[in-house]
């Protein structure tokens, strides 16, 4: 008898660490028909290469621009990942280039070298191509995926709501993520990112279907408390041409 209790402990606390660690079959079943919502996951899997223009407005919290900049992205999935980014900033062509293995900056003509400067830059690409994949890689190996429920978004509309975390939840370091999805259409309605310093709810205000696949066409960034209400518009970015 005590042998059985001891078995029926270990298979509980299995399961009870399955499910903490794991991706409830509710977050999962809500990701795969935004998946399907967006093009569906064969389109995507057939997907070897796209790009897009993006041009981008960061402001000040009393509204005035920051920066402005208009960037040529494009982003090759396979037979491995590769990244392109270009834009012209004081006359000057600025490129930063991965090629599977090394990240190269050139300006004009000119290489940059720093070791330093590289990583951030591969970051930049990480960062531009992470934001423009969802929903189709909410479903890869070390994402902790858990349904929120029925939420609702400060512009008053409700949404179902999935928190995803990349990495290992403990940390206080590690990002959050939280993705709202429209409970008819099962599109992502917006997003948002706790970071080391902020939180920022990013709305899709548009979309583009031209290549088979949904991708944004225009979005909005807010800086927001932690409580989820709107401080101020942080940036708006619009991606044209896709292909």
């Amino acid at each position: 008898m005590k042998r059985l209790s001891q078995n029926y402990i270990i298979v509980f606390l299995f399961f009870s660490l399955s499910c903490s660690t794991g991706r409830d079959k509710e977050a999962v079943s809500l990701i795969e028909k935004s998946i399907e919502a967006h093009g569906g996951q064969l389109a995507w899997d057939r997907l070897q290469v796209f790009s897009m223009e993006k041009e981008s407005w960061l402001y000040y919290e009393d509204g005035q621009i920051e920066t402005q900049s208009l960037q040529q992205n494009e982003f090759r999935l396979k037979p491995y990942f590769e990244a392109r980014m270009s834009w012209e900033k004081d006359s000057i062509i600025h490129k930063v280039i991965f090629d599977g293995i090394r990240t190269q900056y050139l300006m004009g003509e000119n290489e940059i070298l720093n070791e330093g400067f590289l990583r951030s830059k591969k970051k930049d690409i990480d960062a531009a191509y992470y934001v423009i994949t969802k929903p189709f890689d909410l479903l890869d190996e070390g994402k902790n995926l858990k349904y929120m429920g029925l939420t609702k978004l400060p512009d008053g509309r409700e949404v179902e709501t999935v928190q995803v975390i990349d990495g290992d939840p403990d940390n206080p370091q590690t990002d959050i993520w939280w993705y709202y999805f429209d409970p008819e259409s099962y599109r992502i309605v917006a997003y948002k990112a706790k970071t080391s310093d902020h939180f920022s709810l990013v709305y899709n205000v548009e979309w583009d279907d031209a290549t088979g696949i949904l991708f944004p066409s225009k979005r909005e960034s807010y800086r927001v408390d932690s409580l989820g209400n709107l401080l101020y518009l942080r940036a708006e970015y619009t991606y044209r041409n896709y292909r």
